[in-house]
């Protein structure tokens, strides 16, 4: 029975088992240096917060809802404890990184300006050929576990990136999407720009002929369930389009290439509930990015490329099938609230086009001489180095979709841009 002696038993002598493992596995012992230091922490949280429930066990007389309740806990806890063991290969990739160095350093130095000086960032390869982040893996039982006060305040960050791109520099501006989706949740992000949709009366009108118009779709479904369905929905579109206008206040033009070399191929105007359409993705990429100041650069370095794109972001008017078109029109009215948003959450570390074109220009003439462009006279910065990348690979495979995936396969002008940052970063913490 749930929460009998012999239960409480079993789960007991099982928790306890998985926090031994825990402990001795050499890879949660403390190393030199701060990178992981966070996550190693997290991970002893997650174990002081497991002993300290497991000491909560009640006694053999209390009632069996009681000890159904704590079996239950432990239950949690256990399968927190399984999962735990995914951090230690994370732990040794803290020591010894196979993302390019170079990356390593202009990954840092984006998830302290998106998310904040206090954040662990572990980059991890992933058999699987995609992009995606976690923060605070373990927090759901720390947080639950009234009583015990955790000991790190560090966000510990998990990327994960396909191993086969360890050292595709022009692609890695797409972290700064991934570090968006911990600065939104750090900061609340859909949740600020959803109460200012709400002040709208226009939103709720809409909201409502929605919900009308899926009632005849969803027959099972009462009307409070297919609110609350789709305002879910319009949540996580907001959620990924904030991550893209944070990532583009980031790096500019050079996430809006990356994202064309390796998301567009995916889908083009897909209906989703999870994320926009491709085509809305572009057109509102390509405001921002207008809205900053980027066009000229852009129709200077690709004019056809950003034709191609700009053809992408006229076919977002098109109608999409309910409630996605609701989707849809929403997020392209409230455009406006992403771009404040976002320009908020990044602040003084936006990209300034003035000051940044020149490095950027700097840095892809000295590429095209096989010059290593750590700078002239004063180092370059990383994601100055990271456009002048682009601008030279697009120089050398042409202005077109074909050319921007051929940079992305240019692995010596990758390596060049990698060492670069790597050594303009060594330069600018000697100096």
């Amino acid at each position: 029975m749930d929460g009998s002696t012999d239960d409480v038993q079993l789960l007991l002598a099982s928790a306890g088992y998985e926090i031994e493992i825990l402990k001795a596995d050499p890879r949660l012992k403390p190393f030199d240096g701060s990178r992981g230091e966070a996550l190693r922490q997290h991970v002893e949280d997650l174990i002081g917060a497991a002993e300290f429930r497991l000491g909560q066990e009640p006694r053999g007389e209390a009632p069996p809802a009681v000890r159904r309740s704590f079996s239950r806990s432990i239950r949690d806890i256990i399968l927190m404890l399984r999962a735990a063991h995914a951090a230690m290969p994370w732990l040794a990739a803290t020591q010894e990184p196979s993302v390019n160095l170079g990356s390593l350093y202009l990954t840092e130095e984006l998830a302290a300006l998106l998310v904040g000086s206090k954040v662990d960032l572990v980059m991890v390869p992933d058999v699987e050929f995609m992009y995606s982040t976690v923060s605070w893996p373990f927090s759901e039982v720390i947080e639950e576990t009234k009583g015990f006060t955790p000991q790190t305040h560090r966000r510990p960050i998990i990327l994960y990136y396909p191993l086969s791109d360890s050292d595709r520099l022009l692609l890695h501006s797409i972290f700064s999407h991934e570090l968006g989706h911990s600065a939104v949740a750090e900061a609340q992000l859909v949740n600020k720009v959803n109460d200012q949709i709400h002040e709208d009366p226009t939103f709720e009108t809409a909201l409502g002929k929605a919900v009308e118009n899926m009632e005849v779709a969803w027959p099972a479904s009462s009307s409070a369930k297919i609110s609350g369905t789709l305002q879910s929905w319009l949540s996580s579109w907001l959620e990924e389009l904030l991550c893209d206008h944070l990532a583009i206040e980031a790096t500019g033009p050079a996430y809006l290439w990356a994202f064309a070399g390796f998301v567009m191929p995916l889908s083009y105007a897909d209906e989703h509930p999870g994320y926009p359409p491709n085509t809305v993705r572009t057109k509102l990429a390509l405001d921002l990015l207008d809205e900053r100041g980027w066009t000229p650069y852009m129709e200077e370095t690709a004019p056809e490329i950003l034709t191609w794109l700009r053809s992408i972001a006229a076919d977002s008017s098109e109608s999409l099938g309910q409630p996605f078109d609701f989707l849809r029109k929403e997020v392209l009215k409230r455009s406006h609230l992403l771009r404040e948003t976002a320009a908020a959450q990044v602040g003084v570390g936006r990209l300034d086009p003035e000051k940044i074109i020149p490095e950027a220009t700097e840095a892809a003439e000295l590429l095209e001489l096989l010059i290593l462009p750590v700078g002239a006279e004063d180092p370059l910065t990383s994601r100055a180095i990271l456009l002048g990348g682009w601008q030279e690979g697009l120089r050398v495979h042409g202005d077109s979709p074909q050319g921007l995936v051929e940079s992305l396969g240019d692995n010596r002008l990758q390596n060049l841009v990698g060492k670069a940052i790597e050594m303009s970063a060594i330069v600018r913490a000697w100096e």
